[in-house]
């Protein structure tokens, strides 16, 4: 007892260590936004002026390439849409049936995310007007919504954007401009919901690839994958546009949208095989007719991937 009380008395006429420089202070997080009463479009200046750095875009190194909108205002005019109406997950008279296929869509990624841990997909198709895009709007309308998920939606698709129409983005300062620019410099992102952000395209480009597979565009989805559970990235129709499959090797993996009838065999063969099987996720179909086609799932069966489209219930 005589030893240890002699240690206990020692310890504590031990010199206390020298007080060390105080760590700079963490940033702040990003403020939480209340959404605004009445619905309305936004305009090109509040787009640009009410953002700021994502902030974990820091994590990619270099400079932030997203810039979050500040005051939390709401891109909502989509949902009254005489056009969109019925179309878009949300809207008045959206299909029963068409939600639960996109709920069984949303519960297969997000198993997959569990158990390889992917973040970043993208949508792609052999040939324009297969529902590329109204598939990647849906889908990101579900995770964000019944998943509560926090996603990115980027429209990559610069030759014909679609994402930035439907949400009624003015097709000016988006993901176009910001890959052109001499330096790095942040883009900004629109809220169209409480967990749901969108990247525009921006003005439509001819032959935007070469920014499409840049340096830059490949540390924008790296930023974005670390401030988001889910990045989806609609792109170009890869029939038309082969150089289209670079992209895939940005993301975790791919979502093969075809329209029943529209696209020849050789041509979906021809695209999968551009993309490379190993990198998709699934097939989804659309516009499936079981009643007049009963051999629509072999069709793509073939690959042996899930497919999702027509009624509940059916493959």
């Amino acid at each position: 007892m005589t030893r240890l009380a002699d240690a206990l008395e020692r310890a504590n006429r031990a010199p206390e260590p020298a007080p060390q420089r105080a760590a700079a202070p963490a940033p702040a997080p990003a403020p939480k936004h209340q959404a605004h009463g009445h619905p309305r479009r936004l305009q090109p200046a509040a787009i640009v002026a009410a953002a700021h750095a994502a902030p974990d875009a820091r994590q990619a190194g270099g400079a932030p390439l997203l810039a979050m909108p500040r005051d939390g205002e709401k891109s909502t005019a989509w949902r009254d849409d005489p056009q969109l109406v019925g179309k878009l997950l949300g809207t008045e008279g959206f299909s029963g049936a068409a939600l639960e296929q996109y709920r069984k869509l949303a519960a297969t990624l997000h198993h997959a995310q569990n158990e390889r841990g992917i973040r970043v997909i993208m949508t792609a198709s052999a040939l324009p007007g297969e529902g590329k895009s109204l598939t990647a709007v849906n889908l990101a309308l579900t995770l964000s919504e019944s998943y509560r998920k926090r996603v990115l939606l980027i429209d990559a698709d610069l030759r014909r954007p679609t994402v930035q129409r439907v949400f009624g983005l003015p097709p000016i300062g988006g993901l176009n401009e910001g890959l052109k620019l001499t330096e790095d410099r942040a883009m900004a992102v629109t809220q169209i919901s409480d967990q749901l952000f969108v990247l525009p395209a921006g003005r439509p480009e001819a032959d935007p690839m070469s920014g499409l597979t840049s340096d830059r565009m490949r540390r924008l989805i790296t930023q974005a994958a670390g401030s988001f559970d889910w990045v989806i990235i609609d792109t170009p129709p890869v029939g038309l546009l082969p150089d289209a499959s670079l992209l895939a090797d940005f993301v975790d993996g791919v979502l093969l949208v075809v329209r029943a009838g529209k696209a020849p065999f050789s041509l979906v063969k021809r695209t999968v095989e551009a993309i490379t099987h190993d990198r998709i996720l699934g097939v989804v179909m659309n516009a499936v007719d079981y009643a007049h086609d009963r051999n629509a799932g072999g069709y793509y069966e073939y690959y042996g991937y899930g497919y999702y489209g027509g009624t509940p219930g059916q493959k």
